[in-house]
């Protein structure tokens, strides 16, 4: 053999692991832990800094009364009410600690708004130092965990979920989704699972999935970081073994995900009853949740989308891929964060693609997938400006920090703007009336009038609504005639109403008792003791813990004399979800 030659046979060195690779992905040295704490908590302050206007807002006629203001198992924080929510489905959904965190707020604030949304933004601040914790052990880079936390903190996307106190479960099973990664990838740090770290990992993944069931998703991404571990010399498991470390994560998932499916209500939209309809409707929602990623404003509910037919159904279709295809070209391309970042965001807005829900889009379903594309950004700016080496960095290295700070600005003024819409019910739905003609909007635009007693502007608005048959429209007139004496009418209207509940594919006995219970005020109005004792007999059979049945049927049977009315009559126009209301 010749001097200098290469020998033959000698092994190459070892390839990294998929999706490995990158400048971005080189250790870093972390500051001193005094620097990281307080990067940590400037973080908290921004999170809640964002949204502290919020404290101020009020409650909204859109789920509030029926999460909070007329829910009775938050009204004391006592071991019978919380076996019951741990025991019971609620509004259509099994979500336990989503419910126990109003009974806490409850408890401190009693019917006070400020307390729940004070608790609200403390949690998103607490996610954005999440966040950091989570990016910068996912990654290595404490500058890309503070980029990440940064941005997710301000993010426009984030206002229904924060300021939006009934979407209060979107901010907490994001919580126990970022501690159970955080638990997962220290558990993975040894050359096999640490079972304690592990054993937390699986305990806040069932949090999670008490607070809402779309966390189910999650030990798909845990599978991807078994397959692209952080560092090139590092042990990954094999498929069996790693499969055999999610059987817990799935025994836990399938159970809770089986008692939701059998108590919720999924959408009958027409589009869910043709498969390329549908394709096309949930890839034009895709496509707008990636422009909403980059800062379109949002808004509180959406129209169905004209997917067109043809090169447009087409496009509309492939909005489902772009997040798979940009997350495999960053797996080519050796840029692992970038990748496991893309992929988060795709596997947790699964959810919200794969099946019908009562609104084809909502902002709120981008709050935890948004965390994949903050963190995306943060590696590519981290990886282009050589932040890492922060404070020896280039030029280009304050180019890159400048044009996340730009960034930043921008979605703060975004996140502000847009936070305003949300202070009242009035100012929500008057918005809302800008953006979109969904009947539910009408509805609860017309309850706001209907509490100033502006009546002929809120029976307009009602009307609107009925151009699409549901119940919540028809509830809604019959409490307005009901109030303006128009009593024929608002027993109509009420009548239509039943019919149309039984016509839902399950029963919600909660709305059939509330319906019996506006029937029967009409009846004692007009002097019809008899018929209004037997309404009120039959709500409380739908629903004996209707309060106010049981109190006029005690009136009713005592003196058995008509021509009152019963004060709160059942007619939340501000239901926005309607009668089969459940699309989270």
């Amino acid at each position: 053999m010749s001097k200098g030659a290469r020998p033959r046979g000698r092994s190459r060195p070892p390839s990294r692991p998929p999706g490995a690779g990158g400048s971005a992905e080189r250790p870093a040295l972390g500051p001193p832990r005094a620097w990281a704490l307080l990067g940590a908590a400037a973080l908290f302050l921004c999170g809640c800094a964002v949204f502290w206007g919020t404290r101020t807002y009020e409650f909204l006629n859109w789920d509030d009364p029926i999460y909070i203001l007329k829910n009775p198992w938050i009204q004391q924080l006592t071991w019978q009410n919380i076996r019951t929510i741990f025991t019971q489905a609620y509004f259509l959904n099994y979500l336990p600690l989503h419910l126990l965190s109003y009974m806490i707020d409850h408890a401190i604030w009693g019917l006070n708004p400020k307390g729940y949304h004070i608790s609200s933004v403390l949690i998103h601040g607490l996610n954005s130092v999440l966040c950091l914790l989570v990016a910068r052990r996912l990654t290595g880079s404490f500058m890309t965990g503070i980029i990440t936390a940064l941005l997710f903190a301000v993010h426009p996307a984030h206002v229904e979920a924060v300021a939006w106190i009934s979407s209060r479960k979107e901010v907490l099973s994001t919580t126990f989704m970022l501690l159970s990664v955080l638990a997962y990838l220290v558990a993975r740090e040894g050359k096999s699972l640490r079972p304690l770290p592990y054993v937390a990992s699986v305990l806040c993944f069932l949090l999670g999935m008490l607070s809402k069931a779309s966390v189910v998703v999650l030990p798909a991404f845990l599978l991807l970081l078994d397959w692209a571990p952080r560092s090139p010399r590092a042990v990954r498991p094999s498929l069996l073994a790693s499969l055999a470390s999610k059987v817990p994560y799935g025994i836990v998932g399938l159970i809770l995900m089986v008692v939701n499916s059998r108590v919720q209500v999924t959408a009958s939209a027409a589009y869910a009853q043709d498969r390329i309809w549908y394709l096309a409707v949930k890839g034009h929602a895709a496509w707008s949740y990636l422009a909403q990623l980059v800062g379109k404003p949002g808004q509180p509910d959406y129209d169905e989308p004209a997917v067109g037919s043809g090169l447009l159904l087409f496009g509309n279709i492939l909005g489902l891929l772009v997040l798979p295809a940009l997350a495999w070209v960053c797996f080519r391309l050796k840029r692992r964060t970038e990748f496991l970042g893309l992929s988060w965001t795709f596997i947790t807005l699964l959810p919200a693609l794969l099946f019908p829900l009562v609104t084809y889009m909502a902002d709120r379903y981008l709050y935890a997938p948004s965390i994949g594309f903050c963190w995306t950004l943060a590696a590519v700016a981290v990886g282009l400006g050589k932040l890492d080496r922060w404070p020896r960095v280039a030029a280009r290295g304050y180019a890159a920090l400048a044009a996340v700070l730009v960034v930043a600005a921008g979605f703060t003024l975004g996140t502000l703007r847009y936070s305003g819409v949300w202070r009242s019910s009035d100012t929500l739905w008057t918005f809302a009336l800008t953006k979109s003609k969904d009947f539910r909007i009408y509805n609860n635009l017309a309850d706001v009038r209907m509490r100033q007693q502006r009546w002929a502007e809120a029976e307009r608005l009602l009307r609107k609504g009925t151009d699409v048959e549901n119940i919540t429209s028809y509830q809604s007139l019959g409490v307005l005639y009901h109030e303006t004496d128009r009593l024929d009418e608002a027993i109509a209207a009420t009548d239509h109403a039943i019919r149309l509940l039984a016509k839902e594919k399950k029963p919600i006995p909660s709305l059939s008792a509330e319906l019996h219970f506006n029937r029967g005020g009409t009846f004692y109005k007009k002097g019809d003791v008899a018929t209004a004792i037997a309404e009120w007999r039959f709500a409380l059979h739908e629903d004996p813990s209707h309060a106010q049945a049981r109190e006029w049927l005690k009136i009713a049977t005592n003196g058995k004399e008509g021509g009152g009315a019963p004060a709160g009559l059942s007619g939340d126009a501000g239901v926005l979800t309607g009668a089969a209301g459940v699309h989270r």
